[in-house]
């Protein structure tokens, strides 16, 4: 593939020389512009030489509210004094929001080669080009780093506390390895031929129904209906994909679940494609998780030794090759058409739906994808109790269901909470060890960047009738505290319901927060939808006028109002996005002007 033989020329040179990627198109027997097209897509690949050193900083959501910008600033002034080349830029999440600021130093000084598992394959490469990672770090540390100090500790998600014996997704908690992979063994000793196993793919199925397991990627699909489809296609072919890229900002509970129970994704993997009738399948994990796709494929390796993966799993007929594919770089890899593209050795830009990726999806043959949380809680829904555990896991009756949160901002324990679904989110951020110096709560973003900013107490007239009819009589606003976070509820009022969690205390400056997340949607546009690439830039423009109080009171009631121009663009993103970044990249700023006036007035001008 295209991708895997590009981050081997990059691991060897830093970058891809031309005469590489010409000898590439040679061996590959694959025109030059066909690799170009690829290079000039992704952010991780580059094409001229890279400086002696570096630094990348994170400046969105939680980074940037504990001053992710300010280190960029202050950085680019220390290294203009270096005697090394030094360039420092800020860059999307890095996916380490409970650890802000999230910094990565390369130094490419060193050319001492090393194996490591970074990128696709185990080639030698120099470990000059494998980064220095930092979190939380002052600026003097990163300073010390990028002048070439190497007593600095190099910051790993390994050394986060590793409760994922607590968790109720890890059926194998505290059991010795060689007792996991229950489903596969369940599920080849259920007969000796496929009609056979039908009946066990049809319990499996109903597991997953009567669980009420649903896709935790952020579409929240019934995961049974889907692996149904899949099953039922025609196709001489199909595939099972994992969506680990998880580079919304503020979302990192996979993140965990790779590094800590890698099992789970591998063995809900096999399951599916059993089920389905898959014989390969690919964990899709971005680049920044060098420990996770380590992580993965030691894994992997582990099911072989086992036989519950590859050829002639447990000595019969049935087989499943599964291998890990890591992301080039860019947002919109986590939309799953676009990722789709992406394995497939094109630019990552998504594609018009339908057909749907059950039909026509990888090398167009039926695809079955799902998050990597969705695959991880496959094994215990359908090994205990015939899925109706996870259903009765949740706070009231009419929520069914556990799953991951990723929470962080101003709490004094960021961390990726197990929670039982419908649990209201003040409990949640009481479960993060409540607001961070005893501030009072702004503001929430309840799906990253995506669904904006929510106030403390909410507006009823922000609300559909049919739900105002619902509350207290005489209320006049809802405590964002008293909510309870499940899917369903939350698009019944209207809101969005993401992965990732953002707390905002009242010291927070909202203004300078949008601003921060309109530039995210604008750097990470693919640019394929004319709307949303004008349209994030127009947006981007609004907020930096806000910023610099270059407009006045009635011209952000103008731009503000339902008939304004922000509303209209909005509309038109909405309309025409082939995605959903077109449909949520105008949030941040819709709901900055709808809901925080008094941060708004303070920007604007006499």
């Amino acid at each position: 593939m295209i991708v895997q033989e590009l981050y081997k020329i990059q691991n060897q040179h830093g970058y891809l020389p031309r005469v590489e990627l010409e000898g590439l198109a040679q061996r590959l027997a694959t025109p030059l512009y066909r690799i170009q097209e690829v290079v000039s897509f992704f952010p991780h690949f580059r094409i001229t030489p890279p400086p002696d050193v570096e630094v990348h900083v994170c400046i969105d959501m939680a980074c940037h509210l504990r001053g992710g910008e300010q280190m960029v600033t202050e950085l680019t002034k220390r290294a203009e004094g270096s005697e090394a080349k030094i360039e420092v830029c800020g860059v999307s999440c890095l996916g380490r929001c409970d650890r802000a600021v999230a910094v990565r130093v390369f130094d490419h000084r060193h050319t001492t080669t090393s194996d490591h598992a970074s990128g696709n394959g185990h080639a030698r490469h120099s470990a000059g080009h494998e980064p220095h990672t930092l979190l939380g770090r002052s600026v003097d540390d990163v300073t010390a780093v990028m002048n070439g100090d190497k007593t600095i500790k190099n910051d790993l998600d390994a050394d986060l506390p590793d409760i994922s014996d607590r968790w109720r997704i890890n059926l194998y908690a505290n059991k010795p390895a060689a007792e996991r992979y229950a489903a596969i063994n369940r599920f080849i000793a259920s007969g000796k031929d496929d009609a056979a196993r039908d009946v066990e793919r049809e319990r499996v199925l109903k597991a997953l129904e009567t669980g009420n397991l649903l896709g935790m990627g952020g579409a929240g699909g019934r995961t049974y209906k889907k692996w149904g489809e899949v099953r039922k296609a025609v196709g001489d072919v199909k595939y099972v994909v994992c969506n680990g890229d998880e580079s919304e900002p503020g979302t990192f509970k996979d993140r965990e679940l790779l590094l800590r129970t890698p099992y789970l994704i591998v063995e809900g993997m096999i399951l599916a494609g059993l089920i389905v009738n898959a014989e390969r399948g690919y964990v899709y994990i971005r680049h920044e998780f060098e420990e996770q796709i380590a992580s993965v494929r030691a894994e992997i390796e582990r099911a072989k030794e086992m036989g519950v993966c590859g050829d002639n799993i447990l000595g019969t007929t049935q087989s499943f090759q599964l291998e890990v594919f890591v992301s080039p770089g860019g947002y919109i890899c986590g939309e799953q058409t676009a990722l789709i593209q992406a394995i497939q050795d094109q630019r990552a830009e998504p594609r018009n739906r339908p057909p749907e990726l059950q039909t026509n999806g990888l090398w167009d043959m039926p695809t079955l994808l799902n998050n990597v949380e969705t695959f991880a809680w496959v094994p215990a829904i359908t090994e205990k109790e015939e899925g109706a555990w996870f259903a009765a896991q949740a706070t009231k009756e009419e929520f069914k269901g556990a799953r991951f949160f990723s929470v962080s901002g101003d709490v004094n324990k960021p961390a990726a909470v197990e929670v039982p679904i419908g649990i209201k989110i003040g409990e949640l951020i009481e479960r993060c060890g409540g607001m961070k110096d005893g501030q009072k709560l702004l503001a929430i973003a309840l799906s990253g960047p995506s669904g904006g900013f929510i106030p403390a107490k909410f507006p009823l007239e922000a609300f559909p009738p049919d739900i105002v009819k619902r509350l207290p009589a005489g209320a006049t606003e809802v405590d964002i505290c008293e909510l309870e976070l499940d899917i369903a509820l939350f698009r019944r009022w209207k809101l969005m319901m993401g992965a990732g969690i953002v707390i905002y205390g009242d010291k927070t400056n909202l203004v300078e927060q949008a601003l921060a997340c309109l530039k995210f949607y604008k750097r990470e546009s693919c640019g394929k939808c004319v709307p949303c690439r004008i349209g994030s830039t127009r947006m981007v423009e609004w907020g930096e006028q806000l910023q610099q109080r270059s407009v006045t009171k009635q011209e952000v009631e103008l731009l503000g109002s339902s008939s304004g121009p922000l509303q209209e663009l909005a509309m038109t993103m909405r309309s025409t996005a082939i995605c959903g970044l077109g449909t949520v990249a105008p949030n941040p700023l819709t709901t900055l002007l709808a809901f925080f006036p008094e941060q708004v007035a303070s920007y604007t001008k006499s």
